[in-house]
């Protein structure tokens, strides 16, 4: 007697077996790279583990985030992260989606223009730090010849030392590596769109700005989403390139959670307070991320 046909919807069983095993290698190395150090990371932020980090030490519950929440360096360090995570984000979306419309438009060398994108992309972090640090050298940096060829300053002005500009140009150097990253996604997507679309409105007298918020900006909203959504992520664990350029300094107008972090755990190897810290930052950045998500598509419900 024939066997009576699966009408749960669900594959074989030997499929599914067979499916778990190609994934198993990969899931193996999640565990091995993210999973475990992840958990290590909550177990450390709830004991006083010695410098040596040999065993975990005692056990404090939440007495490391108790200090944390009560200490002026952890909020003043909140506040430097939320101001650079707002400028970050913000130009970063805003300069990635201006590259993306004129690089979808046709003219000539627009290939190597394109081609020209990728070059920040793919430069690391810690370079876009070193680099950006020489071009605002407060000596013979490229960024105070440019101003003084323009007649914009008389003299040198060191960027990198100023409390007033320090911030300003770190946002910069960010959003510069950034903002080709995104203009890259937002690129792939308006190529997606049907030219007809647009050719349509202008027929029927739609000028630009209806275009981009009726037709442009609508088509391009989930690859937005990924785009915020990442550029949030970035923006609250960005370390590399502040850390290149001022360690945080002068004083602590740069000091970003990520640089707390590290003088707490290789500085003053404090490992309980530096994984507390941790936990507290990527809990931000994850929440972050889910209410760019939750926004973006509450808008495309109403």
């Amino acid at each position: 007697m024939a066997a009576a046909p699966d009408l749960s919807g669900l594959p074989p069983k030997a499929d599914r077996a067979f499916g778990l095993k190609l994934v198993a290698p990969a899931m193996i190395i999640l565990i091995v790279l993210l999973a475990l150090p992840t958990v290590l990371t909550v177990i450390y932020s709830l004991h006083d583990v010695p410098a040596s980090g040999a065993s975990f030490g005692p056990f404090v519950g939440i007495e490391n985030y108790q200090i944390i929440f009560s200490s002026p360096v952890f909020w003043r360090s909140a506040q430097v992260t939320a101001t650079f995570a707002i400028g970050f984000v913000v130009l970063s979306t805003l300069i990635g989606l201006a590259m993306a419309m004129l690089l979808n438009q046709r003219f000539i060398g627009r290939g190597l223009a394109r081609a020209l994108l990728i070059i920040p992309w793919a430069t690391p972090w810690l370079v876009i730090g070193i680099l950006w640090k020489w071009f605002a050298d407060g000596s013979v940096g490229g960024l105070n010849a440019v101003l003084l060829m323009l007649g914009l300053t008389s003299d040198y002005i060191p960027f990198l030392s100023d409390p007033n500009t320090a911030m300003p140009i770190t946002v910069l150097a960010a959003v510069w590596r950034q903002a080709s990253f995104a203009g890259i996604l937002l690129l792939a997507g308006l190529q997606t769109l049907p030219e007809e679309l647009h050719e349509a409105a202008q027929l029927d007298g739609a000028n630009w700005w209806q275009r981009l918020t009726n037709i442009t900006l609508p088509w391009l909203r989930p690859v937005l989403i990924t785009v915020t959504v990442f550029n949030v992520i970035y923006a609250f664990l960005q370390f590399d390139v502040v850390f290149a350029m001022t360690q945080g300094g002068p004083g602590d107008t740069t000091q970003v959670m990520s640089i707390l972090i590290y003088r707490q755990l290789f500085v003053n190897t404090n490992i309980g307070l530096g994984s507390a810290l941790a936990v507290i930052l990527g809990v931000v950045a994850l929440v972050g991320g889910l209410v760019i998500v939750r926004l973006f598509y509450r808008k495309e419900t109403m």
